[in-house]
Order: structure tokens, then C-alpha cells, then sequence
């Protein structure tokens, strides 16, 4: 009965294809949470980011990686209707602009929850946001992807040649789809690769970035504490034309 069960909880990571798997989330994007409920999260939201006065949406080159304690932050329409459990890749999104844009603000992050609750939420947010939707937003906001589809020591070398920002989605353990899937945002600092957002804490129990790496490959392999598999890979280049 164990090898019946290891085999199920390890069957789409291991055996599915990962452009089937895309397909999917795409299917699941295909409808936006209703408008009256985008507009309450974003009047929600916006009260709450007054409140909780988090310096690092605002100062320069300051990251998000305490999404365990955005249990109050609403996202999408569902049973687990809010950030914490759901919000990884709008996190992502809005750590790459910071890296690429050196600022952000709390009406910015309010706009973008709504703006992936229009366009990408997957099955109205519970599963997150669809990786096609990241890269559509990030091309209608003036920049270039280039993508990587698989762990591929050729498609990552491409993807890192050109970029020095990356947003990456996860199996965080091949072994079992049951620990989900996660998004996250890897700068490129002085040719060593840095992970936000990977829920590490410091020896004071408060949320930081992960120490860096020699590689992009080595980044993506230890985003989670299991045998990780790449998802997607979403390398930002700027247009110069449309970005200053």
C-alpha cells in the first residue's frame, strides 16, 4: 500500500509533462475572480499595508519574505481566500520589480494582487497564479522573458547569459505533489545567486533571504529543504525603449 501511495503523490511531478502541467494552470486562469470581490480585497488590503507598516514594500532593494505572516492579506475567492496560503508568485512578481525598479509601495502591491485576480488567478487563487500569467504581466509592463520550460543545464545557462533577475516555480519535493508547487523571485548579486522568499528565518525568528549561491541551478535546487523540480523559469531583461 505505501509503494500504491509513493507512486500517486509522485506520479505529476516525476511523470507528467511540465507543459501539460502549464496547460493546466492556463485552463484554471481563464477566469477572473468576480469584480465586487477584487474590489473588496483591494480595499481590504490597502487598509491593512497602512497598518502594518512593512518597510521593505517601500525602501529600495528591500525584499518580501515573510509570506507566512500575510495571513491577513486577501487574495482571490475560495476557502484559503488570502496571500499566506496562496500568494507566492505575486510576492515573486513584486520582488522582481523591486530588483529591476530598486522601489515599490503598498498601493502598488494592492494594485498588483488585483491585477493577477483579473488576469492568471488560478481556480479564482486557490492555486495560486497560472506562470503563463507572470510572464504576460511582466510583457505588457515593458519587459522582455526569456524562458526555460525544464531543468536543463543548456536552457538555464541561456536563461542566466541574459538576465539577472528570475522568477522561478517549483515541485518542492519531485516525490510528492502534495507539498505543492512554489514561487519565487532569485537576484543575481555580484555572480552569486540569491532566493527570496523561501520562508528561511534567522537565528531571531525573523524572515530573510536565503544565503547564495555559486549557480542559478544550485538556487533553484535548494529552494525548499526536498528534491526539488523546475517548473518554469522566467529569466527579465528590460526593454530599454519603455523603461527608465
Amino acid at each position: 500500500m505505501n509503494h500504491i501511495k509513493q507512486f500517486l503523490v509522485a506520479f505529476i511531478p516525476r511523470h507528467v509533462n511540465n507543459s501539460v502541467v502549464l496547460k493546466v494552470y492556463q485552463l484554471l486562469a481563464l477566469f477572473p475572480v468576480p469584480k465586487k470581490i477584487r474590489k473588496k480585497n483591494h480595499d481590504h488590503n490597502a487598509a491593512q499595508f497602512q497598518n502594518a507598516k512593512w518597510d521593505f514594500l517601500t525602501v529600495p532593494f528591500a525584499y518580501i519574505e515573510n509570506q507566512n505572516e500575510w495571513g491577513e492579506i486577501r487574495y482571490g475567492w475560495g476557502p484559503h481566500h488570502n496571500m499566506k496560503y496562496s500568494g507566492c508568485e505575486i510576492i515573486a512578481t513584486f520582488n522582481a520589480l523591486k530588483a529591476l525598479r530598486k522601489a515599490g509601495s503598498p498601493d502598488f502591491m494592492a494594485e498588483l494582487i488585483s491585477e493577477y485576480e483579473t488576469h492568471g488567478a488560478a481556480l479564482w487563487g486557490e492555486f495560486g497564479v497560472s506562470p503563463f500569467a507572470i510572464e504576460a504581466y511582466l510583457k505588457r509592463h515593458g519587459f522582455s522573458v526569456v524562458i526555460a520550460k525544464k531543468d536543463d543545464d543548456g536552457a538555464l545557462d541561456i536563461v542566466d547569459s541574459q538576465c539577472r533577475v528570475f522568477i522561478a516555480t517549483v515541485y518542492n519535493n519531485v516525490n510528492d505533489i502534495t507539498r505543492q508547487v512554489h514561487t519565487i523571485c532569485i537576484t543575481k548579486e555580484e555572480n552569486r545567486y540569491i532566493i527570496h522568499n523561501a520562508y528561511r528565518r534567522n537565528q531571531n525568528g525573523i524572515y530573510v533571504a536565503s544565503i547564495s549561491y555559486a549557480t542559478l541551478k544550485e538556487a533553484i535546487d535548494h529552494v525548499s529543504g526536498h528534491e526539488v523540480k523546475l517548473l518554469y523559469l522566467i529569466g527579465i531583461e528590460v526593454k530599454l525603449s519603455t523603461y527608465s
